[in-house]
């Protein structure tokens, strides 16, 4: 369905999952470090909604019966309303499910979960481990005057206040 790899290349994840209330029976789903949008397309009618990432309780690790009766691993982001659940990955092999269950949730900065008789419980706390914060401008950088008005030299306020109302101005051309 989706390998961690291309997700790591790329900022924002691409995902086509079964929805059996769309038409065609999926919808397109778009994962960022910052938020979840989720298209589909109802009675012709194109439908969107933009989740924000800290709206979700978590990144879950579910073991289910696959199709041919071995274990399947599901990983998915949780959320309170079921209807918004994304499914991340769906993977027999239990290493590149715990490996791709360690990526999102630092990725997202999101708890990572395992469900356990349909209950949800935390595994961790998250533990600082690939934290992505903002870009800052250099503050030092910020405060100087740019290099062109280097040049110049500031203006004295006490000559700005003077005004020379009523006085005649002397024009001479030569």
């Amino acid at each position: 369905m989706f390998e961690a790899n291309k997700a790591r290349k790329t900022e924002e994840a691409l995902l086509v999952q079964r929805d059996w209330r769309a038409d065609g029976g999926a919808r397109r789903v778009r994962v960022t470090s910052s938020d979840i949008l989720i298209s589909r397309r109802f009675s012709g009618v194109d439908m969107m909604i933009s989740v924000p990432v800290p709206a979700y309780d978590g990144v879950a690790l579910d073991v289910v019966e696959g199709r041919d009766g071995a274990p399947c691993y599901r990983l998915s982001l949780a959320h309170r309303d079921r209807d918004l659940d994304v499914v991340l990955a769906e993977t027999q092999d239990s290493g590149d499910a715990a490996a791709d269950w360690k990526y999102w949730a630092s990725y997202l900065g999101l708890p990572r979960l395992s469900t356990e008789n349909g209950v949800l419980a935390e595994v961790d706390a998250i533990s600082g481990a690939l934290v992505f914060y903002p870009r800052r401008g250099h503050a030092a950088l910020r405060q100087r005057r740019p290099r062109f008005l280097m040049r110049r030299k500031p203006g004295v306020t006490a000559r700005m206040a003077e005004v020379f109302a009523g006085e005649r101005e002397i024009i001479c051309y030569e």
